[in-house]
């Protein structure tokens, strides 16, 4: 049985099929109940498994956003979101993974001029999400810049994206954790962790305070040879975030991954053991030359104190296609469907 309890007791939208789907709710079944749900089904261990071609979810207690991209058109779609930008390279595709209830996904074709294509949603504060998504992305010597699944939380909330690039985040304002394409060349593409969060390292061997703004960029922390990002073919992604509870130090805080529905990492503050190759942080199971051309002893685990004040929770949704390049092939496009947001597993289309 699903153990998370629902945190988010804030009914919202979540977008899906039809406009009149509505997300989790406290009135609701109790999630991690047998109760019946929306479609007649009983709860289980993943979301997925109550809703094959995820018919039906988008009305789950668990979900806290929902988006199939089954709208009629393209401002209909974004009009479900705080912020969009590059809405005319935004394209319906009669396209999508396998198994979906739907007919059509979104493709965001960026570079050559518009460097953003994306949405951002703000949404309730939790401590606690799984995020999941299908991507497929364009091969060929495509320079993607950041085009990926990033989400995270800031302090206030705001209704836009503020990644503040260069500067590391002090634990009470913000977060991010974003799935992209991080290392390898065309047909042979890795997903990473671009990451910051308080206790993130620099690139830097030695950080300088007049260098503010360029000390710090997104960490990576899997470098996994077998986390590729499969060109030209729907992937199936999924990231577990829960904050540390205790604001002093990493305790209680997790970050997990899967692909296509196989784990391929879980940190906690207990391990896996790895070390820092400056903005890298590679555990013991990395086999990627960025951290294997090192001898480096693993003697630490992965500090996930994301912050230091319990008002920081996640809060903010934002997948993209940012290509920013001035040089070479001008656009490359990225297809998203099926994104969800929920308080307990998804798991891949049943």
């Amino acid at each position: 049985m699903r153990s998370a309890v629902l945190a988010l007791a804030t009914a919202i939208g979540a977008c899906g099929a039809s406009e009149g789907d509505q997300g989790g709710g406290p009135d609701g079944p109790p999630v991690g109940s047998d109760a019946p749900r929306p479609d007649g089904a009983t709860s289980s261990d993943v979301l997925a498994d109550d809703y094959p071609g995820d018919l039906g979810l988008g009305a789950d207690p668990a979900v806290v956003w929902f988006e199939d991209f089954e709208g009629a058109s393209v401002p209909t779609i974004t009009g479900r979101y705080d912020q969009s930008q590059g809405q005319a390279r935004m394209e319906f595709v009669s396209d999508g993974p396998a198994g979906q209830g739907g007919v059509q996904a979104m493709a965001l074709t960026a570079g050559d001029g518009v460097s953003a294509v994306d949405f951002y949603k703000m949404l309730p504060n939790a401590d606690e999400w799984w995020v999941r998504w299908y991507v497929k992305y364009q091969g060929g010597d495509i320079p993607y810049h950041h085009s990926g699944m990033w989400f995270g939380g800031y302090d206030p909330p705001v209704a836009f994206p503020s990644p503040q690039a260069g500067i590391s985040p002090d634990g009470d304002d913000r977060f991010s954790l974003s799935i992209e394409p991080v290392f390898g060349d065309p047909g042979a593409r890795r997903f990473d962790f671009y990451a910051y969060w308080m206790r993130m390292h620099s690139w830097m061997p030695e950080p300088f305070p007049a260098n503010n703004g360029t000390n710090y960029y997104g960490n990576s922390m899997i470098h996994q040879n077998g986390f590729t990002v499969d060109e030209e073919q729907w992937v199936c992604l999924e990231v577990h975030a829960r904050l540390n509870m205790d604001t002093a130090s990493a305790a209680g805080a997790l970050l997990e991954v899967w692909k296509n529905d196989v784990q391929l990492i879980r940190f906690e503050d207990t391990g896996p053991i790895g070390y820092w190759v400056r903005d890298k942080f590679c555990p013991e199971t990395a086999d990627g030359p960025e951290c294997t051309d090192y001898q480096v002893p693993a003697a630490e685990t992965l500090d996930l104190q994301f912050r230091n004040t319990s008002s920081l929770q996640l809060n903010a949704f934002w997948p993209q296609n940012y290509i920013s390049n001035t040089t070479g092939p001008g656009m490359g496009t990225v297809v998203y469907d099926q994104m969800v947001v929920a308080t307990t597993r998804i798991g891949c289309l049943r």
